[in-house]
């Protein structure tokens, strides 16, 4: 593979580092960067060897400079420089060329070469990703000892698609390339025709993932206004809503599915917040029926409020409203049971139960996690959807983030018991997870 230029060569690992240097954080220790479409162009225009190296010094120069730890500089240089130069090896023996025909003047992109080369650069980005992601999330997996699936469930998982769309921007900047590089020499026009696109789009995206993230401080500042009424009732909500994504990862729900349960359940309790509520939350003695029935009220009040969002209207407005619903039909607002309650409303409910036995209350101290999961198993079919209950029992993440619960020292957070003095215990769970934007996805830890 003849050497690209120096200019050439150099304006490509700029790129790669500029775009790391916009880089986002991820949910577990990892980091999401655009540089990956300034690889996957050099790899084509370059060759599989230029391309890697490119990949290489560009994150060499970044990791230096801004996260000086010797083995991770040393993992992500080669994990970069192997993804693109492994998905070059196959493109190639597939039949690619290099450079592809597409970005020549003489082939006709309606040809059969052209539409080739077209075609296996699916090969290229499906083989750089699938190392990326491998190699990232194993590497997290052993150094925070969590499961591999635990780990690619909260980074990676339901974004392969975007990553592919992303990634055939990379097309688009090696076509700009090759008509500069013809037209003008690759002088600083030409450069800046291939950087900005993706410095536009990569601005875009940083704009939509500061909106998300105001939106969910505004979620935050609801709860906290809620949970203000009710001085046992700190940090209730966002422990319930960690549970309840985890849970709802773990019954492979599509990601924007997950969001919407984690989002019903942070919000699953808003209705509180009215006047009506603060005197029967404060109460330290047993709610008369009356108060009672003025409690449960709570969750049709609570799907109103959520409702004025939206884009909140349908599924999390639906699992909030139907969050004390039991499988057996005997819950509220409205006797639903079995798979009539929304699946997200059923998770809440579990995960409202489980954060309250694993939490200390006002009567008693935190239970063991033997005591939580054979009352779960006790009212398996009864509260709660039976299907849900083996799930969490069995699921390896979702009892270390029940052990989590047990063995924190935050303060517990009261809930009356419901159904007129019933025994039925209320959720929380500690930490949230962060939102998972969908592009870019993981690229170095």
């Amino acid at each position: 593979e003849p050497f690209p230029g120096l200019w050439a060569f150099g304006s490509f690992v700029l790129a790669g580092y500029l775009l790391d240097l916009t880089n986002n954080p991820l949910q577990v220790g990892a980091i999401g960067s655009t540089s990956f479409v300034i690889h996957m162009a050099a790899g084509v225009l370059f060759g599989g060897f230029w391309g890697a190296l490119v990949a290489a010094v560009s994150t060499l120069l970044y990791q230096v400079f801004h996260r000086p730890v010797a083995i991770k500089v040393a993992f992500n240089v080669a994990q970069r420089a192997l993804c693109v130069s492994a998905a070059m090896a196959l493109y190639q023996i597939l039949g690619g060329d290099v450079p592809p025909a597409y970005l020549s003047t003489e082939t006709n992109l309606r040809s059969i070469g052209a539409q080739q080369d077209l075609a296996l650069f699916f090969v290229i980005a499906i083989v750089y990703f699938a190392i990326n992601t491998v190699a990232l999330n194993g590497v997290i997996a052993v150094s925070s000892g969590r499961r591999f699936r635990e780990v690619w469930n909260l980074n990676a998982r339901g974004v392969l698609g975007y990553d592919i769309a992303a990634s055939f921007l990379a097309i688009v900047l090696a076509y700009v390339y090759r008509a500069s590089e013809r037209g003008l020499g690759f002088g600083a026009l030409g450069f800046v025709a291939v950087l900005v696109p993706i410095l536009v789009i990569r601005h875009i995206y940083g704009l939509y993932r500061k909106l998300q993230n105001s939106g969910r401080e505004l979620l935050d500042l609801m709860v906290k206004a809620i949970e203000a009424r009710d001085p046992y009732t700190s940090g209730h909500s966002v422990r319930v809503a960690t549970l309840a994504k985890t849970i709802a990862l773990e019954t492979k729900m599509s990601s924007e599915e997950v969001e919407e349960v984690y989002s019903a359940a942070l919000l699953h309790d808003v209705g509180k917040i009215h006047e009506e509520f603060a005197p029967l939350l404060r109460k330290e003695t047993k709610l008369t029926p009356e108060e009672t029935a003025l409690l449960q009220t709570h969750a049709v009040k609570s799907a109103e409020l959520v409702g004025i969002i939206s884009s909140f209207r349908g599924s999390v407005q639906d699992a909030v409203r139907s969050h004390h619903e039991r499988w057996d039909g005997g819950g509220y607002p409205d006797g639903l049971s079995g798979d009539n309650i929304p699946l997200g409303a059923r998770i809440i409910m579990i995960s409202d139960t489980t954060d309250a036995m694993t939490t200390d209350r006002p009567y008693r101290k935190r239970l063991p996690i033997e005591v939580v999961i054979a009352e779960l198993q006790k009212y398996r079919g009864t509260q709660f959807d039976p299907k849900l209950v083996d799930l969490v029992i069995n699921s390896v993440t979702i009892r270390r983030i029940m052990a989590d619960l047990q063995s924190t020292g935050q303060p517990a957070s009261v809930g009356q018991p419901a159904e007129g003095g019933s025994k039925r215990v209320v959720a929380r769970s500690p930490g949230a997870l962060k939102s998972r934007a969908s592009w870019p996805r993981i690229r170095a830890f």
